[in-house]
C-alpha cells in the first residue's frame, strides 16, 4: 500500500509539471485520479473445492497519458481494490460462514484509451487492458499471486469543468480478471464501482 501511494504521488508530480492544453479542451496532457465504492466479488477454485465471496469494495484508480488527437487520450492505468465484508466460503459441497476468510486486495496495471464525445458536454467512455495480482489470506491460500491475471476494464461517466484545466467527474467502472495456477487453481475477480474523480487537462 505504501509503495502504491508513493507511485501515485510520483505520477501526480509528473502530471502537474507537464505542459497543459488550451483552456476547457481535451488535448495535450491527460491525468486522472479516482476513488469510489461498489460491489466486488472473488473466487478461488481448483475443480474439487472452491471459495467464493462478495461484498463491499473500495477502489483507487489513476490514469496518466496524452491526447493522441483532440478528445482521445492514450494512457497508462494503475488501480487498487480493497475487498471487505465477504459473505461465505464454500469447500466442496459444505457451505458455511468463515469469519477468517477475506481477500486483502488486488492491484491492476495496464494501458487504455479515454474518449470524450464531442458536443456531449464532457461525457466520456474509457477502456483498458492489463494484468492483475491478488493478495489473499484465507485457510487454503495465503500469499500474493503476482501480476499474472489477465484483466480488462470499462468505464463511462461525465465531468464538469471547475477551472480552465481541471474537471471533477463521476463514473461507473467495471473490471474483471482471471488467473490460473497449477498449484492453487483459478483466481477470478470482478467489480463494479461508482467513482468520483479529478482530471487535469
Amino acid at each position: 500500500m505504501k509503495r502504491l501511494l508513493i507511485l501515485l504521488l510520483l505520477v501526480a508530480s509528473v502530471a502537474f509539471a507537464a505542459p497543459l492544453s488550451a483552456p476547457y479542451s481535451h488535448d495535450g496532457l491527460f491525468a486522472n485520479a479516482a476513488m469510489g465504492l461498489g460491489y466486488a466479488s472473488f473466487e478461488n477454485t481448483n475443480g474439487k473445492e472452491s471459495m467464493t465471496a462478495d461484498g463491499l469494495g473500495v477502489m483507487l484508480h489513476g490514469k496518466l497519458g496524452y491526447y493522441a488527437v483532440t478528445d482521445l487520450a492514450l494512457h497508462a492505468n494503475l488501480g487498487y481494490v480493497m475487498y471487505s465484508n465477504f459473505r461465505e466460503a464454500v469447500y466442496g459441497t459444505s457451505q458455511y460462514v468463515d469469519h477468517d476468510f477475506y481477500v486483502l486486495s488486488s492491484v491492476y496495471v495496464g494501458a487504455g484509451i479515454t474518449y470524450y464525445v464531442p458536443q456531449w458536454n464532457n461525457i466520456f467512455f474509457s477502456g483498458s487492458l492489463g494484468v492483475t495480482g491478488y493478495a489473499t489470506n484465507n485457510r487454503r491460500f495465503k500469499g500474493n499471486t503476482g501480476l499474472r491475471a489477465f484483466s480488462f476494464g470499462l468505464e463511462a461517466g461525465k465531468e464538469w469543468w471547475v477551472s480552465e484545466h481541471v474537471a471533477l467527474g463521476a463514473s461507473v467502472a467495471f473490471n474483471s480478471g482471471e488467473y490460473w495456477s497449477d498449484d492453487d487453481g483459478v483466481f477470478r475477480s470482478s467489480s463494479i464501482m461508482l467513482l468520483f474523480s479529478i482530471t487535469l487537462n
